[in-house]
């Protein structure tokens, strides 16, 4: 992927994210009544009420919702400072939800909002990571392979 590609993909996702964010009413409020009678519907088929719930779903959710900005925020840092992808990720979600408390009165600030937005952040830091890792044994491979044995 180009680099100009890449950066366009990360402009529309923060754009994105930053609708979602500041939407002046949550965005899952269209879909909740549907959500809410699959799940109820799960649960009439058998899955436990304590495995699923529009809590673990928005948690959930939540999490997903920051895992790119984790993979671009560790791409953008030095690999020894990939850490500070959680401390980024921790302060923006604090600023958000301080500022949907304070200026968006129909959202509901909340911990486990930074919680979750900061565990995926965190899983997408390590995404990259591994990725940086397995990038890294390949090449360590390929030298070895290549340079002649004494």
């Amino acid at each position: 992927m180009s680099h100009k590609m890449a950066f366009i993909l990360a402009v529309v996702y923060f754009a994105a994210l930053a609708g979602i964010l500041f939407w002046p009413s949550p965005v899952d409020r269209p879909i909740d009544g549907a959500l809410m009678q699959l799940i109820e519907w799960l649960h009439n088929h058998g899955v436990p009420k304590w495995f699923i719930g529009y809590r673990k779903i928005e948690f959930a959710a939540n999490i997903l919702l920051f895992v790119p900005f984790g993979i671009v925020v560790a791409l953008r840092l030095p690999r020894r400072l990939w850490w500070l992808v959680v401390l980024i990720a921790a302060a923006s979600s604090t600023a958000v939800e301080l500022a949907q408390g304070i200026f968006l009165p129909a959202r509901v600030p909340a911990l486990s909002d930074v919680v979750a937005n900061t565990s995926g952040a965190f899983i997408g830091a390590v995404l990259v990571l591994s990725v940086w890792s397995l990038h890294r044994c390949r090449v360590l491979k390929n030298t070895q392979r290549i340079q002649p044995k004494a």
